[in-house]
């Protein structure tokens, strides 16, 4: 304990400005593949080659989609993520101002369920492997 003490005094380095090691190693950042996709009780996942939610180390994130068939689409915004509490928020900023969304974050997998056109919209993303 000691000799930890002592690097951290000869280092040159202030213990109170150090990030928390969970906040250098952000183990939630990076890309998530969506592997249930539903509309109400429609399976829609079949209609997308894919659907990759990607969360930057930065507080960033973008959802990009592209169907089978053709066509592409996306959108982004910022997040915060709370390991402790379960969840993550994400802002998207458009022509109507500022949106801001909670979903639960359990067990390393992202699930967003969004009420749409009389239906629920149900994802669920987990991380690519």
């Amino acid at each position: 304990m000691l000799a930890l003490a002592g690097c951290f005094l000869f280092s040159g380095c202030d213990v109170r400005e150090m990030s928390s090691l969970k906040e250098l190693s952000m183990p939630y950042a990076g890309e998530y593949l969506c592997w249930e996709l539903r509309m109400g009780e429609r399976d829609v996942l079949p209609l997308f080659e894919s659907v990759v939610l990607t969360l930057e180390r930065d507080g960033r994130f973008s959802l990009v989609y592209r169907r089978r068939g053709g066509g592409e689409g996306g959108l982004s915004g910022s997040y915060t993520l709370d390991g402790e509490s379960g969840s993550v928020e994400f802002a998207i900023e458009g022509g109507n101002g500022k949106t801001v969304r909670s979903f639960p974050y359990e067990k390393g997998c992202i699930c967003i369920e969004v009420p749409l056109l009389d239906r629920l919209f149900f994802a669920k993303f987990a991380p690519r492997s």
